[in-house]
């Protein structure tokens, strides 16, 4: 059974070389940048599904929750049951449709409930006429997306059916998942599309305090999409939009890794697994045991075998040649050492990568270094490390978590920022 860290001042030993860090003021303050430009009387529900995009569901859905968020939304009725062993008491919505042997658990734990068919409301009525206390669901329809839900006709031809449900299921809200949420044209379709189904539902006897359709991409594309709720996920961890503007977004997720050596090679060396990078110069490189196991991609940083990529890759060098590098943000991949990318070098292994340091001071190469991947590659094995006001506040680990504050045994490293 995982415990809780007996020492939580010595929290770097127990994590290891490498770990995440996730800055709960950048959650707090992107739920407050994207609450601004709600209109009013529009929630936002904080998605903290798969453990909040690799974050950490608990610290990020107390982080949102006390910014503004109005709930949380999850993928399973597990995820919910967490959330609420963890004493959280907000409004949670369970997208994916329960399996019979969970409907009773979501009730009990007052999750609201996705519902997808008229055999799935007649079940999750059963369940709530055992318990005498009426469900909570929304109504999920496929305007195109192809997955859950009702599509026109058939809620059409269930309508009748889910009304005559509503002493048991208080069906509080309705939604849709848009397919290209930053393609305005095809969202404004099946945008009217939901509202044509939602103003034929109604007619027929459903009433819905809640519509909501939009989430990250179309919240900002198509501003006519947040009507009662928007559903956030990306923009909440501070992933840069395709499209629209979201001034003030914050990057919440950093790996960190201490480099566990700096040493230098001569010219002709030869670096990796197959030898596949030879060093026309001589260099000092950085050894960082972290790898493809830790989420790091195992591409060799050489060879462009994707057009998307090597057109990325020269729209990020023009960009840098112009002084507007900024407007990209950091590169899925990327490396840095203090304030400077570097080169991986080689391939990637399974927890060891090699980078190229040289230009880099002494005193960066001292401190961690970032990599910049997808949260949700990173496995639960990597301690997350929360921080706020650049301090280290509580840490999580596969052994548990530190019972006590880590402010005393941050204070003084501050400068390497955990």
């Amino acid at each position: 059974m995982p415990g809780a860290v007996a020492n939580p001042i010595d929290w770097r030993a127990a994590v290891g070389p490498a770990w995440v860090e996730v800055d709960l003021d950048a959650i707090a303050d992107n739920v407050r940048m994207i609450g601004a430009l709600l209109p009013e009387g529009c929630r936002l529900l904080a998605v903290v599904k798969a453990n909040a995009y690799g974050h950490g569901a608990v610290e990020v859905a107390h982080a949102a929750i006390s910014a503004g968020a109005a709930g949380l939304g999850v993928s399973t009725v597990p995820e919910g049951l967490a959330l609420r062993a963890a004493g959280i008491t907000a409004p949670i919505l369970v997208f994916t449709p329960p399996r019979s042997q969970d409907i009773n658990p979501a009730l009990q734990a007052d999750l609201t409930i996705t519902v997808v068919s008229i055999d799935h409301a007649r079940a999750l009525a059963d369940a709530a006429a055992r318990r005498s206390i009426p469900a909570v669901a929304h109504v999920k329809c496929d305007t195109g997306m192809g997955r859950y839900g009702f599509d026109d006709g058939e809620l059409g031809a269930a309508t009748e059916g889910l009304a005559a449900l509503s002493g048991l299921i208080r069906f509080e809200g309705i939604y849709t998942h848009f397919a290209r949420g930053a393609d305005i044209a095809v969202t404004q379709r099946q945008l009217e599309r939901f509202l044509r189904v939602v103003d034929a539902a109604e007619r027929a006897g459903l009433h819905f305090s809640i519509r909501h359709a939009a989430a990250s991409s179309a919240m900002l594309a198509l501003p006519e999409s947040r009507l009662d709720m928007v559903r956030i996920g990306t923009l909440l961890y501070g992933d840069r939009p395709v499209s629209g503007n979201a001034p003030g977004l914050k990057r919440a997720f950093a790996l960190k890794v201490q480099p566990a050596q700096v040493r230098e090679l001569r010219a002709g060396s030869t670096v990796g697994y197959g030898a596949e990078t030879t060093l026309q110069r001589p260099a000092q490189v950085a050894v960082l045991p972290v790898g493809f196991t830790d989420g790091f991609d195992m591409t060799p940083a050489g060879p462009y075998r994707r057009p998307l990529v090597l057109l990325r890759t020269l729209a990020r060098a023009l960009l840098s040649a112009l002084g507007l590098r900024r407007l990209l943000g950091a590169a899925v991949g990327e490396v840095r050492m203090g304030d400077r990318p570097v080169r991986v070098l080689g391939r990637v292994g399974m927890q060891q990568v090699v980078v190229d340091c040289t230009g880099v001071s002494p005193e960066a190469m001292l401190r961690p270094a970032t990599i910049h991947v997808r949260p949700t590659v990173v496995g639960a094995h990597l301690a997350r490390v929360y921080m706020r006001d650049g301090v280290a506040v509580r840490a999580a680990t596969v052994l548990g978590s530190f019972p006590t504050s880590l402010a005393q045994a941050a204070s003084g490293e501050r400068q390497s920022g955990v």
